[in-house]
């Protein structure tokens, strides 16, 4: 059963013009696992309520007592958020959704597969495997147009430190890959019996969903909401 609370905004990170991170304190807390997403609205209402216009958004933390999210400003919702979601602030967020976590495949391999925002969930996942001293399991490949439209690329690199590779598409930049990824790239990482997961934007997660299916890939996973 999901569970619904309120909860304030501590501290707003602005990312570029158009990229929030917004860090949230939850009145009541609930356990959830890593990759999960929220519902989010800007009314005040309880689960007994009629559940009012929302988005929904992956979580970007794992910690007790608080959430982040990394919004993008891309339509009606996320810039009436942008414009009415101050620090003191409070909405109401509805938990946990979605299965991109499994805990039974935590010792086995993963790959993660990151395009621009995307790098979301992983988040959140990342820091789970660190706190349970298993990132040898995984590797990262995170791709964005430009390196400083990388988020959270220091933290990232500081836990995962090799098993993280950079592909920047629109600019030549040392100590990455100044191209798409590749299924020779994941070739390097991947095996058949990998989880692979997949997260960016819908065009990115159909494009790479198909070439891991017609490469012979099976496990695949993506964030079914985005």
């Amino acid at each position: 059963m999901n569970h619904v609370t309120q909860a304030k905004v501590v501290q707003i990170v602005e990312h570029s013009k158009d990229i929030r991170e917004y860090v949230l304190e939850l009145e009541k807390e609930r356990k959830y696992n890593p990759g999960s997403f929220v519902q989010l609205t800007l009314d005040l209402v309880t689960a007994s309520d009629i559940w009012p216009d929302s988005r929904t958004f992956s979580i970007a933390s794992y910690e007790k007592g608080v959430m982040k999210f990394i919004i993008k400003n891309v339509g009606f919702y996320t810039s009436k958020i942008f414009d009415e979601l101050g620090v003191g602030n409070k909405c109401t967020i509805k938990y946990p959704f979605g299965d991109l976590f499994n805990k039974n495949s935590v010792n086995e391999k993963h790959l993660f597969i990151a395009g621009g925002v995307g790098i979301t969930p992983y988040l959140s996942l990342v820091k789970y495997y660190e706190l349970n001293n298993l990132l040898d399991n995984i590797s990262l490949f995170y791709s964005a147009k430009y390196f400083n439209d990388l988020l959270h690329y220091g933290s990232l690199k500081e836990m995962l430190g090799e098993r993280m590779e950079v592909f920047v598409t629109r600019e030549k930049y040392s100590n990455c890959h100044n191209n798409r990824i590749t299924v020779e790239d994941i070739n390097r990482i991947a095996d058949k019996e990998t989880h692979i997961y997949l997260c960016g934007s819908k065009s990115f997660n159909q494009n790479y969903k198909e070439i891991l299916i017609k490469n012979g890939y099976t496990k695949i996973y993506m964030d079914e909401w985005e």
